[in-house]
């Protein structure tokens, strides 16, 4: 029995000494475990648009609500605005055109449950919302808009009859005259995911179709110069070159210079197609492109963190290295170190749409990203440590 109870013991200390540096900090998991802070109730809640700064505010929506992040004489501060009526799915703003600038929303309507969508426009001038004229009627649903050059361009689909369904993508010019740019095929699946300016040229992305350049806005002529592509987003860097820069859902990227599309730095992860410029101050040489990222289509316990987003360094050349978590590199869009808690934070969160606040709003630059159902999300100091949070009520 003696010799029984010794062997056991002995069985016992071997597995208590295989178990205990298991679930030390020592081990990566763990440690990310104990980088975790205790979340915050958001105040914008739900699913967010996207972000648009318009008259020297920046504005997001949820829902019906729309709320500006406004400068203020000690802090900035949060604000609701008057909405333009219905559900806001996503704005856009002609906020730097020399003459009519306005800030659009395109918005599900109050009375029609039917998926009508109109376009909205907020004039300061008159403030108040009015609906754009001009696009023609049995266009009865405009999937999205988006901004380049003080361009709106939006895709919208109109139905004759039950079976005959047209996909065309319109413009709205800097006089706010709605014009029809060009009418794809029906069996086509190019739906209209974003816009670029490189200074001479603009740059519509689609959905499966590929990347058209347009030379001429009043010619209506588009050239395909990227096709069978699933592209999720699309920027410019904002460098010597203006290099635009695309990005496919599978993670590959591609850079053009002109007509020349080139492969680039790729994610080796999944796109979300969220896409944002961070710098560290108004006069850094050297910046960084955001990119929303999904590790795997379901979350399983092989996963932690799935979401968020990766970094991609930029300088006046171009890109200037590879894709890298937060906190990973020297220059990243979060403290040295802040890695682990990324993780543990925005890590974890389906990211649609990310965007830095312009200083002359915040000082501090701010960076929000708007989560796919967790309402708006901040990197700021809370207490004691600087982490990514919930933007709280009582924030900033």
């Amino acid at each position: 029995m003696v010799k029984f109870m010794k062997k056991h013991k002995i069985y016992l200390l071997f597995i208590f000494a295989f178990i205990i540096p298991l679930c030390t900090c020592n081990d990566p998991v763990f440690f990310t475990i104990s980088q975790e802070v205790k979340p915050i109730e958001p105040r914008i809640k739900g699913t967010p648009t996207n972000f648009v700064v318009y008259n020297g505010r920046m504005y997001v929506a949820s829902g019906n609500t729309l709320y500006s992040y406004n400068k203020g004489t000690e802090k900035p501060y949060w604000s609701y605005e008057t909405p333009p009526g219905g559900k806001i799915l996503q704005l856009a703003t002609t906020e730097s055109a020399p003459s009519g600038k306005y800030l659009y929303a395109l918005c599900s309507t109050d009375y029609d449950i039917s998926g009508r969508t109109v376009i909205k426009y907020y004039d300061k001038n008159n403030s108040s919302w009015a609906q754009v004229s001009g696009i023609p009627d049995n266009y009865g649903r405009i999937h999205n808009i988006f901004e380049a050059n003080c361009i709106i361009f939006f895709y919208a689909t109109a139905s004759t009859d039950r079976y005959d369904i047209f996909y065309t993508i319109f413009f709205i010019d800097s006089s706010g005259t709605v014009k029809r740019l060009f009418t794809q095929d029906p069996n086509d699946t190019g739906e209209l995911c974003g816009a670029a300016w490189n200074g001479t040229s603009y740059f519509l992305l689609t959905k499966n179709r590929g990347v058209y350049k347009i030379d001429n806005l009043n010619t209506s002529t588009a050239s395909l110069i990227e096709s069978n592509i699933n592209f999720t987003g699309i920027i410019n860097l904002e460098d010597t070159n203006n290099t635009i820069f695309l990005i496919a859902r599978d993670g590959d990227a591609y850079t053009v210079n002109n007509s020349i599309v080139t492969r680039s730095p790729f994610m080796n992860k999944l796109s979300t197609g969220a896409l944002a410029i961070w710098r560290e101050n108004d006069s850094s040489s050297e910046w960084l492109l955001l990119s929303g990222r999904q590790d795997s289509l379901r979350y399983t316990v092989s996963f932690g963190y799935t979401y968020g987003y990766l970094e991609l360094a930029i300088n006046t050349a171009g890109i200037a290295g590879g894709f890298a978590e937060p906190g990973r590199n020297l220059l990243s869009s979060v403290r040295q170190g802040g890695n682990p808690r990324y993780q543990s934070t925005l890590g974890k969160q389906p990211v649609n749409h990310l965007f830095q606040v312009p200083s002359t709003i915040d000082p501090n630059m701010t960076l929000f990203a708007a989560t796919q159902k967790n309402g708006v999300w901040s990197y700021r100091e809370r207490g004691s440590l600087y982490q990514w949070n919930a933007e709280g009520e009582n924030e900033p």
